[in-house]
């Protein structure tokens, strides 16, 4: 097989965006051919069709299905993130350095086992302050989502100026 297919298995295989130094470990090829493997890859699967990309986060790699496909397999994929996780996840970015009280207050006792979900999974974080925690979102929340630091202020300050505008 070739190391084409190998990166190919690697990057479909893997739940996490790996490194190109990752998958050299991985595959214990040397960094360079790696990276002409995984860019011979990318522009196959960019001239051919298919549901599938490869995607670029930083210095990181990720198999995952393209954005106009998202609707159509929605009845048949397993949700990560429930309904309730994403809302908690959506009002702790929108107000960083939140409390837990505020939390527990808009999203009442229901919102406790999740948000303590989300911070064990690394979405959040939270730091003690006095006799509570305070709640921010993390690097792994800006990588799962996709969106960097400026672009969410840059969402919630455009959605806080559409309510004020109502």
């Amino acid at each position: 097989m070739s190391l084409e297919e190998k990166v190919e298995a690697i990057l479909y295989a893997s739940e996490n965006p790996l490194s190109i130094a990752d998958i050299a470990t991985v595959l214990s090829e040397n960094k360079d051919e790696v990276m002409k493997a995984l860019k011979a890859l990318i522009k196959d699967y960019r001239k051919r069709p298919t549901s599938l990309d490869i995607v670029r986060n930083g210095i990181r790699y990720k198999m995952q299905l393209k954005n106009e496909f998202s609707d159509l397999v929605t009845p048949v994929s397993k949700r990560e993130i429930s309904n309730l996780e994403l809302r908690i996840l959506g009002f702790v970015a929108a107000n960083p350095q939140c409390m837990r009280g505020d939390i527990v207050q808009h999203f009442g006792d229901r919102g406790r086992a999740p948000l303590e979900g989300l911070v064990h999974r690394k979405f959040l974080s939270a730091r003690k302050y006095r006799n509570t925690e305070l709640y921010s979102v993390t690097r792994e929340f800006y990588r799962y989502f996709n969106i960097n630091k400026s672009e969410l202020e840059s969402k919630v300050k455009n959605s806080e100026e559409a309510e004020n505008v109502e």
